[in-house]
């Protein structure tokens, strides 16, 4: 009798250590859970901050930009004036002009290029790419006598920088490369600017 008494208290504290036990990681699984559940939220708002949409934060409007820098090839400065207008997402479009005169030679490149806007950490920093075709007048003597003109393609990068709602600062590179049958210019444009949203 004593046999089945033992046994049984045996088999009892076995079964209610193993329930207590079985109950414990049952509730550790759960905070676990949870708390992984809400770190990855936490992961997932970060990510989320860290990334902005241009045309949420800004709005898509056109942008009159008007500066200036200075050229290679020729060597000297160079001004420039562009008015992006929205097309789509973070794609603008609309006519740029370049202006670059040297010693002894004066370039002017007129393009209509397509820029797209790119992902940014900063709501307050934009960069860009941008690609454009166009034309050249290119005066080899500065005398205007012997004016050509050939077909222009542009590859350009930089960054503006937001000060106001309405005005920012940028500062953009870009490769000029001209071709026709007869006569080719291949120069560099660094140029900083103002940029005026118009609305």
């Amino acid at each position: 009798m004593n046999i089945f008494k033992t046994l049984f208290i045996f088999i009892f504290a076995t079964m209610i250590s193993s329930t207590i036990i079985s109950t414990a990681k049952e509730v550790e699984e759960s905070d676990y859970s949870s708390s992984g559940t809400v770190s990855k939220d936490i992961k997932a708002e970060q990510k989320e901050k860290k990334t902005f949409d241009y045309n949420k934060t800004y709005g898509p409007s056109p942008i009159f930009t008007v500066g200036g820098g200075f050229s290679a090839s020729p060597g000297g400065w160079s001004l420039t004036t562009r008015l992006d207008m929205p097309y789509k997402d973070d794609l603008y479009i609309g006519p740029v002009v370049q202006y670059a005169e040297g010693d002894d030679q004066t370039l002017m490149g007129v393009t209509g290029n397509l820029k797209k806007i790119l992902p940014s950490t900063d709501p307050k920093v934009v960069p860009s790419i941008e690609a454009g075709l166009g034309v050249l007048v290119d005066d080899t003597k500065n005398d205007n006598d012997d004016n050509s003109s050939s077909m222009l393609t542009v590859l350009g990068a930089g960054f503006d920088y937001v000060l106001s709602e309405n005005v920012s600062v940028g500062a953009h590179g870009y490769i000029n490369n001209s071709f026709d049958l007869d006569h080719k210019e291949f120069f560099f444009t660094a140029l900083v600017g103002l940029n005026i949203r118009l609305y």
